[in-house]
């Protein structure tokens, strides 16, 4: 073989193993698919499950659903994850729903004037409450926390299941939603909706892109009625991004939906000296406000309990980190952390107990710093035997 083409094919080679490595490493979720006897036809769709998903086997998890899964569930999945890890928003099960036809499962009604083939929604939707939504809540710990974005028409369809059967959901995303279909029929859907619903227990945000001329106008008309006809109790959000496309502003504006939704989740390290209680309280007005109950998380019981611990409050440190472990049985964070105060106490029987249970839950779960857990462990031994 000539030397040079040897050489090329073999740069070749190497480029192709490195991009089939890369979208591996860079695979997503898993697939699925479902029967549909609604919409007789078979459907895909991606579920991404949180990180503690797989060790935290008693936690159950609110479910966001995306629509047009094939471009917008990546970019979602990932930013849902980053969020959480950074305690933004609490973890979440995220769906991406794969599309087939658009225009028939996201619009109310059919439009021969403009497009053929609408008028699909309300099946879509039964589809989404008998079919989908019944077979993630059997196969996945979803704890009844509902969501659901959608972007240009999927955004139309988010607003159409709001005014249907708000119930299905608890927080609607409605992202460059398309809203001049059938005379503006997605506005006046709405408008007639709030004006026989006195009160509703729901979220929703809206957002646009770099609209102008009718676009612009018809977003407006939106955010009227949502400022002057919303009912009792109904939080809503909108925000407009200029500077993007109506393609690329999903992306800014899924991370700010979320972040709309659970509204100071996040809790800051600078408030810690005022002391549990105020955290307790904290997610408790946090919880009211979302409408779903949300506890404290095991990230800020542990961060109250080091405080202690680096303070000389011994006792007040275990109490808390007894806590994470009686909520938290299967992190093996929880169990190493209570193990690490018992030891400061000067118990170390139970603290090589704790360390213990944490290093069996780590080979269990086979997480990645397991080699550190099964070290504490044996330092435990060490100091027991001197």
């Amino acid at each position: 073989m000539n030397t040079c083409f040897r050489s090329v094919l073999v740069t070749l080679l190497a480029f192709l193993c490195f991009t089939i490595a890369a979208a591996a490493q860079a695979t997503v979720g898993t697939s699925h698919e479902i029967n549909s006897n609604v919409l007789s036809e078979r459907r895909t769709y991606k579920v991404q499950v949180p990180e503690s998903y797989r060790w935290a086997k008693d936690r159950r998890y609110p479910v966001l659903y995306v629509l047009d899964g094939q471009t917008q569930f990546l970019h979602t999945a990932v930013s849902a994850d980053f969020l959480a890890r950074n305690g933004e928003i609490p973890e979440m099960i995220v769906v991406g729903i794969d599309s087939t036809v658009r225009v028939r499962d996201f619009t109310q009604t059919d439009w021969p004037e403009m497009w053929i083939g609408g008028g699909g929604a309300k099946n879509f939707k039964k589809f989404l409450s008998s079919e989908l939504i019944p077979e993630i809540d059997k196969s996945f710990r979803t704890n009844g926390f509902r969501a659901l974005s959608g972007h240009s028409a999927g955004g139309q369809f988010v607003l159409y299941c709001l005014t249907g059967e708000p119930s299905l959901f608890k927080a609607y995303m409605a992202l460059a939603p398309s809203l001049d279909w059938d005379d503006n029929l997605p506005q006046r859907s709405l408008e007639a909706s709030f004006e026989k619903t006195p009160a509703l227990k729901n979220f929703l945000y809206v957002a646009r892109s770099d609209d102008f001329g009718r676009p612009l106008e018809d977003y407006n008309k939106l955010v009227e009625t949502l400022k002057t006809k919303s009912p009792k109790g109904f939080r809503w959000f909108e925000r407009p991004f200029p500077g993007e496309t109506h393609s690329g502003m999903a992306l800014l504006a899924q991370i700010d939906a979320l972040r709309r939704l659970f509204e100071g989740y996040h809790f800051h390290n600078d408030d810690i000296p005022k002391g549990f209680a105020y955290a307790e309280e904290h997610f408790k007005k946090v919880s009211e406000t979302v409408g779903w109950t949300l506890p404290v998380p095991e990230s800020v019981v542990n961060e109250f309990a080091y405080e202690a611990l680096a303070q000389g409050r011994t006792d007040e440190a275990i109490v808390l980190f007894r806590r994470n472990v009686k909520e938290n049985p299967y992190s093996a964070n929880a169990w190493d952390s209570l193990s690490e105060g018992l030891e400061k106490k000067g118990d170390l029987k139970e603290a090589l107990e704790a360390a213990r249970k944490a290093a069996s839950l780590a080979k269990e779960f086979d997480l990645a710093n397991r080699d550190y857990f099964e070290r504490r462990v044996k330092e435990l031994v060490g100091k027991l035997k001197d």
